[in-house]
């Protein structure tokens, strides 16, 4: 079917810079409340590397932009099998989380390893960004949004009148109402727009070095490590696999490990504190071939891998702007902030943005709110998620430094995703229940923008506390993390069959045996508020919007998406 083509004469309510998965969600979900968007290219596309791999959290937050804005579509890009065969394709499972700590010079030592195994249920998967963005911008176009065929970029946006000019390369302009930013935060796009407000106040603690590519040849990790010295690991290429080391990881993200693949293809990301190898090569593939020759059982797993493509990577661009929003414009994800990808925070933050910016869309452009004081809701909560996820990474790249204190960490972050994902389908589930989104509006609260049990806020401040001592020479790392396992024995809202306070315990298998025995648990001594979260529909449940476009939109979902 044919897709609406950008037209110069067409007053638009948004327009959307930015060519890859996010803005393309965006304008997904506000096409189909019927608001006339314009989605183009930045002058950034293809040359920013992307996350490629999803965590629970990130498929809650999918389901929820699916049922809210009523595009079901979304809802399969948290389950791998429910996606279209043409992604399915080209794009990998992920059955696993595997953690390797390394030490420079020498083999590997199967004692550094964690690995988590995904359950059943769960649909995690290995997104190939270049054809998953595209499949996002068809899905928007789809749905009513406009699109160039030739997508030529936008190069300057600019006051006019009682909204903003778009101005391409080749000379074509267009009018919008508001516009959205989602490219580089040195995108020249905003420029042209004023000041703005919003701005960062507290620098970034993390500074990496980023280095990204993708991989042909790449030898199975099981191929290069002796399996018999890892009691319980199942094979690595089906997950996503992370080699740590002191002042970095590697991220492995095999996008051809399942049999319905044509595409025999390894994602790599690279992310190492730029002081600590400031002796890199500036050059990416260089740099690379470099760090992995310090490192004798990855480099087995490198020896025989070719590019396909150029790398892409240099100096270390994380930084914030002075200004996300203005009177008609709103720096959203990249724009706000560029940060390093490890542990899938692209694609969650992007996610999570999308959900706040388009309801607040929605209330400006069909409800008359004022966009000033909606824009700045938006930007305070995208602030918080910045800050939140800074620390959270900053810890990981402290963790490198010693595997007692990396295993610690693994515990924490993991349990937060648990409860995180438990946690916001339960809210999606009383928001629907109730007729009104509140509960997953809860914005003030930053990252916990939702209800989580009681006890989570005060452990992951905790946590954060002693990682911010160990970097500043108060704490040994031993003690970092003898202290980080105490607190999770204590937490009333660990369930105790998951062992995260037992550093032994660096295989998690969610077996039947410990299901029997969580629902044992759940119903004698759990929290009620984790009682809430371990129903059968909570844990297992899929719900699914209406099927497909040409549905009609009922009276809920324009009251609850669009004013609520």
């Amino acid at each position: 079917m044919s897709t609406p083509v950008a037209d110069p004469t067409t007053p638009y309510d948004v327009a959307i810079v930015g060519g890859h998965l996010t803005p393309a969600l965006l304008a997904a979900v506000l096409a189909r409340q019927g608001v006339r968007v314009l989605l183009v290219d930045g002058p950034d596309r293809g040359t920013e590397p992307g996350g490629d791999s999803t965590v629970p959290y990130t498929t809650a937050v999918y389901q929820l932009l699916a049922e809210r804005f009523d595009v079901p579509e979304i809802a399969a890009f948290a389950h791998f099998v429910d996606l279209p065969e043409r992604v399915r394709r080209v794009s990998g499972i992920k059955k696993s989380l595997a953690f390797l700590h390394h030490t420079p010079g020498r083999r590997h030592d199967p004692a550094h390893t964690v690995q988590f195994h995904v359950p059943g249920e769960h649909g995690e998967w290995h997104p190939y960004r270049p054809v998953v963005d595209d499949y996002a911008r068809e899905i928007a176009a789809t749905y009513g949004a406009h699109t160039l065929p030739d997508r030529a970029p936008v190069v300057a946006l600019r006051p006019a009148g009682d909204g903003v000019a778009v101005a391409l390369a080749d000379g074509r302009e267009f009018t919008a109402r508001y516009a959205v930013d989602a490219c580089g935060v040195d995108s020249p796009l905003r420029a042209g727009l004023g000041p703005g407000r919003g701005g960062a106040t507290d620098p970034l603690l993390l500074r990496s070095r980023l280095l990204s590519g993708q991989l042909r040849g790449v030898t199975p990790l099981e191929g290069c490590l002796d399996v018999a010295g890892y009691p319980g690991a199942t094979a690595w290429s089906k997950g996503t696999i992370h080699h740590l080391f002191p002042g970095g990881w590697i991220q492995v993200v095999d996008h051809g490990n399942h049999d319905g693949s044509v595409h025999p293809v390894c994602g790599v990301t690279v992310g190492v504190d730029p002081h600590r190898f400031a002796d890199l090569p500036a050059d990416a593939a260089a740099a690379f071939k470099a760090l992995v020759a310090t490192l004798p059982s990855v480099a087995e797993q490198f020896a025989g891998a070719e590019a396909v493509g150029p790398w892409v990577g240099g100096d270390p661009w994380q930084r914030l702007p002075a200004a996300t929003y203005g009177d008609r414009w709103f720096a959203m994800e990249r724009a706000a902030c560029r940060t390093d990808d490890f542990l899938s925070r692209d694609a969650t933050m992007g996610a999570e943005i999308v959900h706040a910016l388009a309801a607040a869309l929605l209330r400006i452009v069909q409800d008359g709110a004022p966009a000033g004081e909606q824009f700045a809701r938006v930007a305070a909560y995208q602030g918080e998620l910045i800050a939140f996820n800074d620390r959270m990474l900053a810890a990981a790249r402290t963790a490198c430094d010693d595997f007692r204190l990396f295993n610690a960490f693994t515990r924490v972050w993991l349990l937060w995703q648990i409860l995180a994902h438990l946690s916001l389908k339960r809210a999606t589930a009383d928001a629907l229940a109730v007729g009104s989104w509140a509960p997953v509006e809860r914005f003030a609260g930053g990252a916990l923008w939702f209800d989580t049990p009681d006890g989570l806020g005060r452990l992951l401040d905790d946590f954060f506390a002693r990682f911010a001592a160990v970097r500043a020479g108060r704490l040994a790392p031993g003690a970092a993390a003898a202290g980080i396992f105490q607190a999770l024995r204590r937490a009333k809202f660990a369930p105790p069959l998951y062992a995260f306070g037992d550093p032994k315990a660096r295989y998690y298998h969610f077996t039947m045996l410990r299901r029997l025995l969580m629902v044992a648990w759940v119903s004698t001594i759990a929290p009620r508020d984790f009682k809430r979260l371990l129903t059968r529909d909570n844990v297992t449940g899929r719900r699914r919007p209406p099927a497909g476009r040409g549905a009609e939109t009922t009276e809920r979902g324009i009251r609850m998406g669009a004013v609520q």
